[in-house]
This record gives C-alpha cells, sequence and structure tokens, in this order.
C-alpha cells in the first residue's frame, strides 16, 4: 500500500448505516472507530459495540501481535507490526508476513444483520504458531467514551462454537463465535486508558478504557481457514453467510461500469445508501424507507446533503428506485413547506433549520427528470411536497423564510444559520448570512423557473404554472440588480437591508451551474473566471477569497478554531461539481477547462489511497498543501466528483456550451 497504516482507515458498512472502521494498522485513532458499531432498533441510535480485536500469533517462546494500540507516551507493540500490505477490492484484507507465518485477515459486516465477520487465512505456518484473539468491547453511544465501572456484568456463557455476553441491561447481548478448533478462556478484564489520537487534535476526550470477557486460542495450520463473528444474534453457518455476502457483492461490483476510477467512487457510493432498522420492509420504490448517510462516522441523515447527492450517488449508479424512495422520505417528513435539515431516529427529533434542503430537494427532482424522464414517477407525494415548497416560501414560513416584494428570498435572523455555511461559536454563527444569501436566490430561481416549466407533466395545476413564470421573470430582474458587482464582474454574497457582503465566496457558482440562470452568458463566463482566478484548488473551491482578512487556510486546532476556518477558507470537494459543470459550460477555452478538471481528478485518484481507503474526505486545507480534514468519508464529496468525472467524459466526446 505504501502509505502509513497508522493514518489510512477502512471502513465497510451493512444497509442500516452500522459500519466496521479503524486505521490499517487496527490502531483506533478515533472515538468511532470500531469493528462492529451498530445502528440499533433500541436504544435508538449508534453504538460502538465491540471495539476491536487484539489478535497475535502465540508461539512456543513469544507472541506476535497483529493490532496496534495507542497508550499513553507509547504506542503497542513496541517493536511494530509484521510486514503488513492492505486491499479493499471487495473487503477490507490484511496480509501478514512473519518470516515463519504468513496470514490474510478479510473483515466484512453482513448486509442485513448486525454482525462483523473477521476470516483468517493460514497461508504458511512453519512453527505451528496459534491464533490469539482478545475481544474487546466498548458498548456505548459512538459519540462518547467508555470508562471502567462495576455496572458491566462481566459473566460470559457458552454458546455453540463461542460464547455470549450481556453487558449491561437494556442493550443487545453480543454473541461470539466461531468455526475454528478453539478454546475460549474466560478472563474478564478492564484495559486501560486507550488514546485516540485524533480526538486529541480535535479538543476533544481521547481516553477510553476496553473491557475484553476472555481470550480464543484458535489452532492455526497452513490451508486452514476460520471465520470468527460478532453479532447481535445467534448466527448459523458461517462459512455459507461469508459466501452469500461475497457472492452479492460481487453481483453488485459487476454492474458498475466506467474508469477503474470511477468504479471506486460507485463502490463507495454505495455505503451511504441506508435503511432504517426498525422501518418497513423494502419493497422497492415509494416505501420511504431508504436514507442517506451524510458522512462517516459521525454524521447521520442530513436533509440538504442528501438532496445534493442524490444525482451523484444514485442516478450514475443505478440507483433510480432508491432515489425515489429518499425523496419520498424526505418529502413526507416536511413541515410547514420545509425539507428537514435533520431527520433523526424518531420524527420528533427531526431539525427544520435549513432554508435550502427544499429547493435542493426541487433540483434532485431536475435531475431526475432530465436523466430519466417518467414524470409519472414523481406524481403524487413527491409532487405534493415540491408545490408545497413553492408555496409556503411565497407566503412565508418557518426561521425567517419569505419572499419579498422584489421576489428574492430572504432567510434566517440574526442569531440562527440555515444556509449550508452553518457554523456556530459559542451559540454566535461564524459566518452571519441571514437577509438574502445569493446561493439561496439562485436556487430559488431554478426552483421557480422548474416549476413553471415542468409543472403541468408533474400535474401542478396550470394557474400556478403561469403564475410561476411571471414569478421567474421578476426573480431574473431582481437577482442581477441586487448581488452583480459590476467593478469585479462577480456576484456579491448577501444582501442584508442596505448593506451589500462583497465578500467573493463560492456561493455565488450556484447561479451558473443550476439548469436555469438568471445571468446572460458573458456574466455567467466572468462569475466562473473570478471564481476560478480566486477560489480554484485541487480538491474543490475554497469557501473565501485568501486575500480577505477573515480567511483561514487551516482547519486545526480546537472546535472553535476548527469552526472559524469551516467556512473561512476551508475547501469543499462537493462545490468542485458545480464549479466544473459551469466551467465546462461558459468556458472559452474547452480544452484547457477540460485540462484544468482532469488535474483535479488525478489528485483525487491519489486521495483515494490516503485518508479514506477507496472514498474522499469532507474538507481539505485552503492553503497548500491541501490536508484532507473532517470526515474521511462524505457523501456530496463521493458524489459530486463522481459526477463530475462523468461530465467530463461527456465533454470529451461532444462539449458544448450556452450560448445565451
Amino acid at each position: 500500500m505504501g502509505k502509513n497504516p497508522h493514518i489510512v482507515e477502512w471502513l465497510d458498512t451493512n444497509r442500516f448505516g452500522s459500519y466496521a472502521s479503524s486505521t490499517v494498522s487496527g490502531c483506533h485513532t478515533r472515538k468511532y472507530h470500531g469493528l462492529l458499531v451498530a445502528r440499533l432498533p433500541s436504544p435508538k441510535g449508534k453504538y460502538v459495540l465491540l471495539s476491536k480485536l487484539e489478535d497475535s500469533f502465540l508461539y512456543p517462546d513469544k507472541e506476535i501481535f497483529l493490532t496496534a494500540h495507542q497508550y499513553p507516551g507509547a504506542m503497542f507493540p513496541e517493536g511494530g507490526l509484521p510486514k503488513l500490505t492492505f486491499t479493499n477490492d471487495r473487503v477490507p484484507t490484511f496480509k501478514y508476513q512473519t518470516g515463519t507465518v504468513n496470514l490474510q485477515k478479510e473483515i466484512l459486516l453482513l448486509f442485513d444483520q448486525n454482525a462483523v465477520l473477521v476470516k483468517y487465512t493460514c497461508t504458511k505456518n512453519s512453527v505451528g504458531a496459534m491464533l490469539r484473539i482478545k475481544p474487546m468491547l466498548a458498548y456505548r453511544d459512538f459519540h462518547g467514551l467508555a470508562a471502567d465501572n462495576f455496572a458491566l456484568r462481566v459473566r460470559t456463557f457458552p454458546l455453540e462454537n463461542g460464547f455470549l455476553i450481556s453487558p449491561y441491561e437494556g442493550m443487545p447481548t453480543m454473541h461470539m463465535q466461531t468455526t475454528g478448533k478453539f478454546e475460549f478462556f474466560p478472563s474478564p478484564t478492564w484495559y486501560r486508558n486507550f488514546e485516540y489520537l485524533e480526538e486529541m487534535k480535535r479538543g476533544f476526550d481521547f481516553r477510553e478504557d476496553l473491557f475484553s470477557p476472555g481470550v480464543f486460542e484458535i489452532e492455526m495450520n497452513k490451508g486452514d481457514e476460520i471465520i470468527l463473528s460478532g453479532a447481535t444474534s445467534i448466527l448459523q453457518n458461517l462459512p455459507e453467510l461469508w459466501h452469500e455476502e461475497i457472492e452479492r457483492r460481487r453481483a453488485l461490483h459487476q454492474k458498475f461500469r466506467g474508469s477503474p476510477f470511477q468504479k471506486r467512487l460507485k463502490k463507495a457510493a454505495h455505503q451511504f445508501i441506508t435503511e432504517s432498522p426498525n422501518g418497513a420492509a423494502d419493497t422497492g420504490e415509494g416505501t420511504g424507507n431508504k436514507g442517506i448517510t451524510a458522512g462517516y462516522h459521525w454524521f447521520v441523515e442530513w436533509g440538504r446533503d442528501a438532496m445534493i447527492a442524490l444525482p451523484g450517488l444514485l442516478l450514475t449508479n443505478g440507483g433510480r428506485d432508491i432515489f425515489l424512495d429518499v425523496l419520498t422520505r424526505f418529502g413526507r417528513n416536511r413541515r410547514n413547506g420545509i425539507i428537514p435539515n435533520y431527520l433523526g431516529e424518531r420524527p420528533d427529533e427531526n431539525a427544520y433549520n435549513s432554508a435550502d434542503a427544499g429547493l435542493w430537494f426541487g433540483y434532485a427532482v431536475q435531475k431526475y427528470l432530465e436523466q430519466v424522464g417518467k414524470p409519472n414517477k414523481l406524481r403524487g407525494e413527491i409532487a405534493e411536497a415540491l408545490f408545497e415548497v413553492y408555496d409556503c416560501y411565497q407566503k412565508g414560513t418557518d426561521h425567517g423564510i419569505r419572499m419579498m416584494e422584489n421576489g428574492l428570498l430572504s432567510v434566517g435572523g440574526p442569531h440562527e444559520q440555515v444556509t449550508w455555511m452553518d457554523a456556530m461559536v459559542d451559540g454566535a454563527p461564524v459566518t452571519p448570512r441571514f437577509g438574502a444569501p445569493v446561493e439561496i436566490n439562485a436556487l430559488w430561481y431554478n426552483f421557480v423557473s422548474f416549476i413553471a416549466e415542468k409543472g403541468p407533466s408533474l400535474t401542478i395545476r396550470d394557474s400556478v404554472t403561469r403564475a410561476a413564470s411571471d414569478l421567474a421573470l421578476r426573480i431574473k430582474a431582481s437577482f442581477k440588480s441586487t448581488f452583480w458587482v459590476e467593478e469585479g464582474g462577480y456576484l456579491a454574497d448577501l444582501k442584508q437591508g442596505e448593506w451589500l457582503d462583497k465578500s467573493v465566496r463560492p456561493n455565488q457558482i450556484f447561479a451558473v451551474s443550476l439548469p436555469y440562470s438568471p445571468l446572460n452568458f458573458e456574466e455567467a463566463r466572468q462569475v466562473v473566471e473570478k471564481v476560478e482566478a480566486t477560489l480554484l484548488t485541487p480538491f474543490g473551491l475554497r469557501t473565501l477569497d485568501p486575500s480577505d482578512s477573515r480567511y483561514r487556510g487551516r482547519y486545526e486546532g480546537g472546535y472553535r478554531e476548527r469552526d472559524s476556518a469551516y467556512h473561512n477558507g476551508t475547501v469543499w470537494p462537493w462545490l468542485l461539481g458545480h464549479f466544473g459543470e459551469a466551467l465546462l459550460t461558459y468556458s472559452e477555452d474547452r480544452t484547457k477547462a477540460v485540462a484544468t478538471l482532469e488535474n483535479c481528478m488525478s489528485a483525487f485518484e491519489d486521495h483515494l489511497e490516503e485518508v479514506g481507503y477507496g472514498t474522499i474526505s469532507e474538507i481539505f486545507d485552503g492553503d497548500a498543501p491541501q490536508g484532507a480534514r473532517g470526515c474521511v468519508s462524505q457523501a456530496w464529496s463521493v458524489a459530486e466528483i463522481l459526477r463530475l468525472s462523468m461530465l467530463l467524459d461527456n465533454a470529451r466526446k461532444a462539449p458544448a456550451r450556452r450560448d445565451t
């Protein structure tokens, strides 16, 4: 692999949004790492159940460990790990070589159960070394940390081919089973002060105690294969379960089309698709039971993120029915015309503080019609939600969302954040954007224009679509007179009362990337040039002009420092999708535009090996070298880079541009 095994992180998921993840060395660097981090129906939420396995070769005179731990001031094992190579074609795969013993370890989550399977295959064992495995349990919410306590019930009970333990009342039982010839030695022990260095860097608590109920010792000769499982239920026939899951993945991956880069992103895209563990049965489109996890490890289901990611995650990837199901789910959960910003485990946990989630909902519907057609699939619940957003935004609704006399939208208030630049520090907005933000109004113009043109096909009344056509003209006239900065040839970021915020930010790109633009061709070209010259990096767009006094080039430090940089210079890969689409549309030198975007794709190809293996991070530093930050696997990052890669394919074949 060639990269630091203590830094590169791997990820495997199931249909519920449960996951297994750690670094390649097995040294957890985040409290979110774990071998079975399960999304549970009760208690609701995600919980780190099985944190890790301490596995080793047990020789007559020594022990060679295959998994690393960070303790205060020391890395264990002191001498490091055996020679290790890592791949992740279908499952995370680790190959160890000691000179006398060679072993392959593979890890996967079962698609439809909260169960992790670890398969060990011995290809060389010239000294009769035994495999020794020590399970380590956390049993806590994935945002928390465990500590040595007397409440944990330490007793284990025999189970066919293993044992079970029920550490806490109200939590699921852990069932540990194996296919190998084994002995299990109950030896309940707390291991203290594991350190998670990424949490320490982020200014959070970073030390944890883990509980081990005992030790497996398993005979392992050359040619042997054994499977060890950790699950919330008893499993039958582990080899068959392993085979079925491998075959499911093989069949899925065979459907992927495109370049090797695109295939890797399509594989990553599937990891974000989830289903409620206690929801309706998966019976196909329209159940409203599908969701999109916004990012791993700590994000859950966010409306804005899902709507932006949907076209890239699913329309490029054969997921049309799932696409409709996600739209249905978010549409059903709307309130007063607002699509949820956040979907909780229960309806009363939903959050609605997003002025743009509903407008992005309309964009997702647009992209479906553009690429799939079939407006009949959108009639009913989805079309009803679309109309309610349109109607409520005009009349005025929660969180200060209202249409002004000039047709533009005003949103939010001084003490809240309702746009995507939503960082808060000590209860105060970092980038206050209440008033009329440029991207909200670009989205609004696009939304209204879409209703005017496509409303009839969605059975929206003719009187509504005619009024929408008139409104679109009013918005277009107001948009330019409000936001256009003549002396710079770009769009201001915000109009707040009489004050115009002329900060150069990437939000203006949506005025020229969305299907309906309120600008003419020359104005749009100037916007693209301004953004490219000021904000473009190989990994996306900076969130602020580097010459601005508020610019922060590094996303580092405690949460205050990081949140202060989050939208004041930090680079976001998802913005590159819209920038790239606009560049291909309006550039006067199409060959140069393609070359510029190809350089970005090349940077992301390298990135797939460096941080989150096979996936794309949430954010990058604004200053070079642009270090990856935030979540190691982000839905809209993967989605938009995949979508842009496919747009580039089309541009190479038949580049085209708008002339008006």
